[in-house]
């Protein structure tokens, strides 16, 4: 079962806040999040970004990666 789910905004209410939810707007596009308050007039929603978080992670292993390895395999040979 997938933690984002569908909630229509008639079934909205205190116990979604802090959760992830699935948000489906007017023009069709889904963006998820978080709810952080729920008022009568609407709410107050955070989005989360997915794209760049994976980017960050991608470029932080491609640097230390290849550094590390070759210096760590080819030491040993040198020594002896």
């Amino acid at each position: 079962m997938s933690k984002w789910r569908y909630i229509p905004s008639h079934q909205l209410n205190r116990q979604h806040t802090g959760k992830p939810t699935k948000l489906l707007l007017k023009n069709g596009k889904v963006i998820y999040g978080t709810i952080k308050e729920i008022r009568k007039n609407g709410i107050i929603f955070l989005p989360i970004n997915n794209q760049s978080r994976k980017k960050k992670n991608m470029q932080s292993t491609l640097i230390f990666f290849p550094i590390f390895i070759p210096i760590g395999f080819f030491i040993p040979f040198i020594i002896f």
